[in-house]
């Protein structure tokens, strides 16, 4: 079954698009556009509220008296990032009363109850003062710092203070980019639903160059400054070509279109404005460098430490680094006696040592760089 997207299921439930998008985000789906594909959960989710909301409409039935109001259309924002989009149609919405509904009766408070209400809120407000000034003549101070700070913390200790918000917009961005349809139709919204996140038409000299479809893949951001965002992102581009398809005694000809991956480093100008963000030029392209080093690269490493002692000094200086290893994986109280510092490790078990070097520091004592090999 293919899934639908944000605006089909808008266009067949007959609401505003960019309402549906709203609606979805608020129940937790990750969808930055309405080109955005839902699942069968997600579907029966969204189709359940609005029918819930409808049913709520209409709360009784009566017969003999039907009042009827027109619901004024919501005045939509220029600052809309969705603008264009089909205006819901104007429906009149029906208000009915219950058989036998009587009006609420009104509670009516006398003039003294009236008095110790106004009396009892401003004695609160004097004591709430009292209280307030009390704490920080004691030297109390609000949490707003504190909670700033807690979230300064938070922001170093997720990546130097890396902005997840924008983080999130861009991810959003990227994947509707190279998510473009091989039908027209959707090509048109998928047009939209892109230069949404412009704002406004850049000033861009067209040379003719049409889009092909693409389906994206997948994306890994590279870096991410105030002003510009770099990703690795992985798709399937599109190469349209035609053939004839023989219809009867017609002969017409078909598009077709044939995917390859492509892998490529994209870049994004933003800007952030308050708490929201937009993109502020055209992305570019470019190459994905090769992180693997090369041999030339990496400097030449060998074996280090000196070992300038006699082959009978060399035998009992690896009896006794075998000592240690045995005692240090397996005999804890043997540990203690031959060493200081170490504690036991049971999780591994020593094999064979392999190579050793002591360099002679003096009064029997020695530095060894030693190399071992463990069972596990």
């Amino acid at each position: 079954m293919s899934k639908i997207k944000i605006y089909e299921l808008a266009d067949k439930l007959g609401v505003e698009r960019k309402e549906l998008l709203s609606k979805a985000q608020e129940f937790g789906i990750s969808a930055k556009s309405t080109s955005k594909s839902l699942s069968d959960a997600e579907v029966l989710k969204l189709e359940n509220f609005y029918k819930k909301s409808d049913a709520q409409e209409v709360v009784g039935e009566e017969e003999s008296e039907v009042e009827t109001i027109d619901v004024p259309k919501k005045k939509e924002s220029k600052f809309s990032l969705l603008a264009g989009r089909k205006p819901e149609k104007n429906k009149p919405k029906m208000l009915r009363k219950l058989p036998n509904e009587t009006p609420p009766k009104l509670k009516r408070i006398s003039a003294k109850q009236v008095g110790a209400l106004v009396v009892g809120g401003v004695g609160f407000l004097i004591l709430s003062n009292v209280v307030l000034f009390g704490l920080m003549a004691s030297g109390y101070k609000p949490t707003q710092k504190i909670i700033y700070q807690e979230v300064s913390a938070t922001q170093k200790a997720s990546g130097n203070g890396l902005d997840l918000q924008a983080k999130n917009y861009l991810d959003g961005f990227v994947q509707t980019y190279f998510t473009f349809p091989e039908d027209e139709k959707d090509q048109e919204q998928a047009v939209k639903d892109i230069n949404s996140y412009f704002v406004q038409n850049l000033p861009v000299i067209s040379q003719g160059i049409q889009r092909t479809p693409s389906k994206f893949e997948g994306a890994v951001m590279m870096s991410l400054t105030d002003n510009e965002a770099t990703y690795k992102v992985t798709y399937s581009a599109g190469e349209v070509t035609t053939k004839e398809v023989k219809k009867g005694k017609d002969i017409t000809k078909q598009n077709v279109v044939k995917y390859h991956d492509e892998t490529t480093l994209f870049t994004i100008p933003y800007q952030k404005v308050g708490s929201a963000y937009y993109i502020s030029d055209e992305p570019y392209f470019s190459s994905v460098p090769d992180l693997q080093a090369t041999e030339n690269q990496v400097p030449t490493k060998t074996w280090s430490g000196t070992d300038n002692n006699s082959a009978s000094v060399k035998k009992d200086l690896d009896k006794f680094t075998k000592s240690l290893f045995t005692a240090y994986t397996t005999d804890g109280d043997t540990l203690k006696l031959i060493s200081k510092g170490l504690s036991l490790n049971k999780g591994q078990e020593f094999k064979s040592l392999d190579q050793a070097t002591y360099e002679s520091k003096g009064d029997n004592k020695y530095h060894a760089v030693v190399q071992v090999t463990m069972k596990n």
